[in-house]
């Protein structure tokens, strides 16, 4: 036993010697970047969402030093007391409601519109994804007049028909959905070219099986298409997720969390509470719950489809 245990000390010793502590230098600035700017500020609104933190505090504070009184729990229990938090979930589970199935099946449906040989097939991609590079501030303006209450096209286009077009941005019930579709339309170019890449990795041998065996297009894209694309899914759904828990540019932009709050989401509930009523501890405790939120619909996603992958 004493042997072996000096020959695995040995092991050890040797491999540490042959390694090229050299190569450490390079991902070193990387790790201090992340360090400074993702996890010392986590580990900072950790703390703060358990005090009570007053801005003229901060002043003349050190980087390590977190001022504030001890509250323990009570910025967790008032968040949840406050119905604008509990709202501020409604809204933004109704915006994943929208922006999530909308551009999971527009991207899909692109991606299989141009997974074709066909002449100019490339251009095409090119501008379907060009609203990806378009900045929210750009979109956002864009769509507040497409959807202007007065002089909008798409209330232009619907009095050609005789029908009276809703002030889309000024209805609680419109406005979500219009920043839903907006999001979509930016993003449903970039989810387009990862569901092309799943896509061309589909073996084509079953879709000539499937060809030979009769089956229609819709019987394929069931049977074929549609199992093969599952892990897709489980990505693409995840960064939709992401996206969706972080929408803030575009209520800011369009509606400023109106009317009526109907569209103030987690995100742009936190930046108020921060930066506009100064309540640190409140917005580091949101922080955390919607981070929690997160986790949570990821564990449970990815656990749904191992098990179909296990049936």
């Amino acid at each position: 036993m004493k042997h072996n245990s000096i020959s695995k000390k040995e092991t050890i010793s040797m491999r540490l010697k042959k390694n090229d502590w050299g190569a450490y230098l390079y991902i070193l600035p990387s790790l201090i970047i992340i360090s400074l700017f993702v996890l010392y500020p986590a580990i900072w609104a950790l703390n703060v969402s358990f005090k009570d933190l007053k801005p003229l505090q901060l002043l003349g504070t050190g980087l390590f030093e977190i001022p504030g009184k001890f509250v323990g729990l009570s910025n967790y229990v008032s968040i949840f007391k406050d119905p604008l938090f509990r709202k501020s979930i409604f809204n933004t589970i109704y915006f994943g409601i929208v922006f999530i199935p909308l551009t999971m099946l527009g991207s899909m449906f692109l991606a299989t519109l141009v997974n074709t040989e066909m002449k100019g097939v490339g251009f095409l991609r090119s501008v379907f994804f060009t609203p990806y590079i378009v900045s929210i501030i750009s979109a956002s303006m864009i769509f507040m007049m497409l959807f202007s209450g007065d002089k909008g096209l798409i209330n232009g286009v619907l009095d050609i028909f005789g029908v009276k077009g809703p002030s889309w941005l000024s209805e609680s019930a419109l406005a979500m959905p219009v920043i839903a579709i907006m999001s979509s339309w930016r993003r449903v170019g970039y989810f387009m070219l990862i569901y092309l890449a799943a896509l061309q990795n589909i073996p084509a041998e079953l879709y000539e099986a499937a060809a030979l065996d009769g089956a229609s297009k819709f019987q394929t894209f069931r049977k074929i298409t549609w199992p093969m694309l599952s892990k897709m899914n489980t990505v693409v759904f995840i960064l939709l997720l992401v996206n969706c828990l972080n929408v803030f540019q575009e209520i800011f932009i369009m509606t400023g969390g109106g009317p009526g709050d109907s569209t103030t989401t987690i995100p742009f509930l936190i930046y108020n509470s921060a930066f506009k009523y100064f309540k640190f501890g409140r917005a580091a405790a949101m922080s955390y719950v919607l981070f929690t939120i997160l986790v949570i619909v990821t564990l449970i996603r990815n656990k749904m489809t191992a098990s179909k992958e296990v049936e």
